[in-house]
């Protein structure tokens, strides 16, 4: 299944880039202190910094693998959640990382600037369940 051929209706896509390049996904995984999970991997060799409009309310970014090192390195990340990977954002300040949290492990929603476990919000448990099949949307627009 092409996540981005299933997204939901709820979700439109206004940009996206050229797909991340195998080195850089090898260089994603070696840097990340978790393992990246596929459908990640899955939508970044199909397009990288991809801008949803989130039923014309607010705009979520998935980052490339490149993008997403940088985008971890500038924010120590890792230092302040440790077994994280941040994905993307909302291109307002806050990110979507994948995380071991209070909620168990799925996409969490935390600001850049109080980058703390105590402040992460479950979004969903998957990308997919997110971008397809609308699980937890709610919380997302609600943040």
């Amino acid at each position: 299944m092409n996540i981005l051929d299933n997204i939901s209706s709820l979700y439109t896509i206004n940009a996206r880039k050229s797909p991340s390049k195998k080195e850089e996904i090898k260089a994603l995984k070696d840097f990340s202190t978790i393992g990246v999970p596929t459908e990640y991997i899955e939508i970044i060799q199909l397009a990288s910094d991809i801008e949803f409009n989130v039923s014309d309310q607010m705009y979520i970014r998935i980052w490339g693998a490149s993008g997403c090192i940088e985008m971890n390195e500038a924010y120590e990340v890792q230092k302040h959640l440790p077994n994280s990977l941040a994905i993307g954002d909302d291109e307002g300040g806050g990110a979507l990382i994948y995380l071991q949290g209070k909620d168990g492990f799925g996409v969490y929603y935390n600001r850049f600037a109080d980058l703390d476990i105590e402040e992460a919000v479950k979004i969903a448990p998957s990308l997919t369940e997110l971008l397809v099949n609308n699980v937890d949307v709610n919380t997302l627009l609600d943040i």
